[in-house]
């Protein structure tokens, strides 16, 4: 399926491993990388095609809330609410342009206790009740922003809004995807934790700013949907289940804390937002420790530009399609990888290998896939 679709097909004339193709040289502290020739790279990551996934069915499951076309926003009527209400100074305004593109810009002042600048829409009537959280196609300035949802909550009959806060690239559009087990409950300033969104009566979509910095700011959206059909939250639970049970597969790896060069790896990668999509997914995540015992150096040596596509291989053969449990893996005896190859799963002694690599800690449960934590890196192996 296109919105898990990362597929590379490498071929090297002699067959070695994929560390042997990383030379060390002698009375230096750094590594030559022979080149890699590909024969196809199909990578569909929203940050580098964003604009083209935008328009596939296929790419995302969820329903649309404004695709941001001239009778939607008809019947939203965007305005611009400044802090001006409260005596403030900030200026937003918001345009709608001919390519269904809401901009929306302005300066932001901190004068006379101000500090904020929203476009809202009018009143809605939205059961989001059946999918997970918001996907937005963005493209910013650098700054942090707010996506604002209004439903039956009020507080001394005004309504509350949840915010659900968001980061975007400067000049750059991406996806942002904000689970609704996050969005927390705010009216003017004062917060309300044991309030909870309720998905299933919206009210009223709205996006702020307010991250206490003046200056301008240009935030542009080209539509705002859901993603996770089928999988919405049961609002029995309480809101503590639901945020331990709902976060994703990337939160849940920094939240562990085992995983900060993985981290630093997909984000040089560029691969982090490519788990945005709700397609589930399965990572064998190899711990700190586990790559502290790569060579000295390849690391290093796997970040300089010219390695990009020896990072993305190396990294996509940790990761499969699906959710895939211990006992699954194990079942399988071999799991094809998003990278194209395969890996060997085998127990005995009471433990599971993935390769070589042991399963550290099995079945991280996530709300878009599985996390395994396993002690060493996965290398992939070279063809004729």
């Amino acid at each position: 399926m296109l919105g898990y679709t990362l597929k590379i097909n490498h071929g090297w004339e002699n067959k070695k491993t994929f560390l042997e193709h990383v030379m060390f040289m002698s009375g230096c502290s750094f590594f030559r990388l022979h080149d890699l020739r590909y024969f196809g790279v199909c990578i569909w990551i929203a940050c580098f095609s964003s604009v083209g996934l935008a328009g596939s069915p296929a790419s995302w499951r969820g329903q649309s809330i404004t695709e941001f076309t001239s009778s939607e926003n008809e019947n939203f009527a965007w305005k611009i609410v400044n802090d001006g209400v409260m005596g403030g100074l900030s200026k937003g305004n918001v345009e709608h342009t001919s390519d269904n593109i809401m901009h929306f810009w302005g300066t932001l002042s901190l004068d006379n206790n101000g500090g904020f600048s929203t476009v809202r829409s009018r009143g809605v009537d939205f059961d989001l009740s059946n999918d997970l959280g918001l996907l937005l196609l963005v493209k910013g300035d650098g700054r942090t922003y707010e996506a604002r949802l209004d439903s039956t909550a009020t507080f001394r009959g005004n309504p509350i809004s949840f915010l659900g806060k968001f980061k975007t690239t400067p000049d750059r559009w991406m996806q942002v995807k904000i689970p609704f087990a996050s969005f927390t409950g705010s009216w003017r300033g004062r917060q309300f934790p044991k309030e909870t969104l309720d998905t299933s009566a919206i009210k009223r979509v709205s996006v702020l700013l307010a991250d206490k910095k003046s200056g301008p700011f240009d935030l542009r959206v080209q539509w705002i949907r859901t993603y996770g059909k089928g999988q919405g939250e049961k609002q029995s639970l309480t809101k503590k289940t639901i945020l331990s049970e709902r976060r994703g597969l990337i939160d849940t790896a920094v939240a562990d804390g085992r995983f900060i060069i993985l981290k630093k790896l997909l984000d040089a990668a560029n691969l982090t937002v490519f788990f945005q999509w709700d397609n589930p997914l399965t990572i064998f995540a190899p711990t700190d420790e586990a790559f502290s015992k790569l060579p000295d150096g390849l690391l290093d040596a796997l970040l300089e530009p010219e390695s990009h596509e020896k990072l993305v291989t190396l990294l996509s053969y940790h990761v499969a399609t699906g959710s895939l449990r211990e006992k699954n893996a194990v079942e399988k005896k071999s799991i094809k990888m998003i990278q194209g190859g395969k890996v060997t799963v085998t127990s005995h002694a009471e433990k599971t290998y993935i390769n070589d690599a042991i399963i550290l800690d099995a079945d991280i449960q996530c709300a878009d896939g599985i996390i395994h934590a396993i002690d060493a890196v996965l290398i992939p192996e070279t063809e004729e």
